[in-house]
């Protein structure tokens, strides 16, 4: 595990993106968000029609296509797991969708504009709703339980609206943003508010992005600021309403750029930044505030961002603007160098020394060292036990994760999606082969797979002399088997 998390690193050394590299194929629909599983390994990809694509990141191809909703999607969640989706829309409609099957096992209709959804970071059966003007609301998977309203009945909340939802990082608390600035705790477990805090100014907070590294959030602010705030400083903070200063402070001081949406990279070092005017990204970096990157498409006038999402293990960025998911890494450079360690370049022709027995089959005067002349008896290698790597989760969002020995498609984590193989022409199939799994229940001599009965072309068809033919027996002789041992 050591080794792969080195070469994790050496691979992914730069973590911030500086190009292009092309678009997610969605089969020509219009796409509206996307969002990443927990591993980076499925991407989620909403669209204008109400459909959700599923695609595998890996190849970047559709998996899987899901019809949700008739509107146009507008907020996507992965369960902890992977096997489900929560899709929102603004036909006013929840669904908790099953990725394996394609079928919602779980629809809330809502009389209001759905604002925020989200899946409870360590719950798989509980997710957050919240919609326009309304107060949020704990929901679950299953329809037997009722749903849990968080009370906004503060006396300071008297004027104010909740604008924005979000879980913190370990499902513990639920972060809400209001229209006057406010941001408010409310604890999971008892659904009751445990502080209320001020910032320093009464703008709307219109999202509030946790990241997956720390005890800290991001808001983006009406005033066209982000700002990073200490969690444990606000849950201790109490209910009096105490003023907080953030931590830190991002904004475009030349452009005053507003912005539509705000991510963070994997190791929470980098906070990019969607402008809302235009489609252009903004990197800072955390530890010192400066502004390191832009990047922008060239010939862009017109697109308009939409929705935003960092790669939760690589430096890869996903921007949807204009219908179109664009995909941003960082640049590969050829290392012509790093064939072998003994590779050396060289400026002129030379003669090689050729040792002696280099290039000889067999050497009989080296000697085999004492460790090589063991038994392959003696070396017991172990097949079944399953170790997940490291670098599946991250960090310290994986602590006390509990997860399956070996995972399965009815149960524990689904990194990627399974496809089967399908088959043009099943009646064509070699009579005398072995029939595949879906078509072990047909007999090929009898009649074809559509069921329909064999037609013979004439006396000499081999499917009819195989039919016809006589069961005989082949008398087999016992094979002896000779194992030598190496001496």
């Amino acid at each position: 595990q050591m080794i792969s998390s080195v070469l994790l690193q050496s691979d992914f050394g730069e973590h911030y993106p500086e190009e292009i590299d092309g678009t997610l194929n969605i089969q020509g629909e219009i796409a509206t968000c996307c969002k990443f599983n927990r591993w980076g390994s499925l991407v989620a990809v909403g669209c204008q029609i109400g459909h959700v694509y599923i695609v595998d990141f890996l190849t970047r191809g559709v998996v899987k296509k899901i019809p949700a909703h008739v509107g146009p999607v507008s907020n996507l969640s992965w369960s902890r797991d992977g096997r489900s989706i929560l899709s929102a829309s603004v036909d006013m409609t929840c669904s908790v969708l099953d990725v394996l099957s394609g079928h919602s096992t779980r629809q809330l209709l809502l009389f209001d504009r759905i604002v925020s959804a989200q899946f409870n970071p360590r719950d798989d059966k509980q997710f957050l709703v919240l919609t326009l003007g309304g107060r949020p609301s704990l929901e679950s998977t299953s329809p037997d339980v009722e749903s849990k309203q968080l009370s906004i009945s503060h006396r300071r909340m008297k004027d104010d609206a909740v604008s924005c939802v979000a879980f913190d990082r370990r499902g513990k608390y639920v972060i809400c943003g209001t229209s006057l600035g406010q941001i408010l705790v409310y604890e999971v477990k008892t659904q009751k508010l445990k502080s209320i805090v001020h910032q320093s100014n009464e703008w709307q907070v219109n999202k509030i992005v946790v990241p997956r590294r720390g005890c800290t959030i991001l808001t983006n602010s009406q005033d066209r600021a982000v700002r990073r705030f200490d969690l444990d400083e606000l849950v201790s903070a109490g209910r009096k309403g105490k003023k907080v200063e953030p931590v830190q402070k991002l904004s475009d001081i030349i452009d005053r750029t507003p912005w539509k949406s705000v991510c963070c990279s994997a190791d929470s070092e980098y906070i990019c930044g969607a402008s809302m005017e235009k489609h252009q990204l903004y990197i800072w970096e955390r530890s010192n505030g400066s502004l390191i990157k832009i990047l922008q498409i060239e010939n862009s006038h017109g697109e308009v961002l939409s929705d935003v999402e960092w790669h939760p293990n690589r430096a890869i960025i996903l921007s949807v603007a204009n219908g179109t998911v664009n995909v941003w890494r960082k640049p590969l450079a050829d290392n012509w160098m790093g064939f072998a360690p003994e590779f050396k370049e060289l400026d002129e022709n030379s003669k090689y020394p050729e040792k002696e027995s280099e290039f000889d089959e067999d050497d009989e005067d080296e000697s085999e060292p004492e460790e090589e002349k063991r038994e392959d008896s003696d070396l017991e290698i172990d097949v079944v036990t399953v170790k997940v790597a490291d670098q599946l989760g991250c960090s310290s969002d994986e602590e006390n994760n509990n997860l399956p020995a070996i995972p399965s498609t009815k149960s524990g984590p689904l990194w990627f999606l399974p496809t089967v193989p399908v088959i043009d022409n099943p009646e064509y199939l070699n009579p005398t082969s072995q029939p595949s799994a879906p078509y072990a229940d047909v007999n090929f001599l009898d009649q074809p797979a559509g069921g329909m009965p064999m037609q013979y072309e004439n006396e000499n068809d081999p499917r009819r002399i195989m039919k016809e033919a006589p069961a005989q027996s082949v008398a087999r002789k016992p094979v002896t088997k000779t194992c030598r041992r190496m001496t």
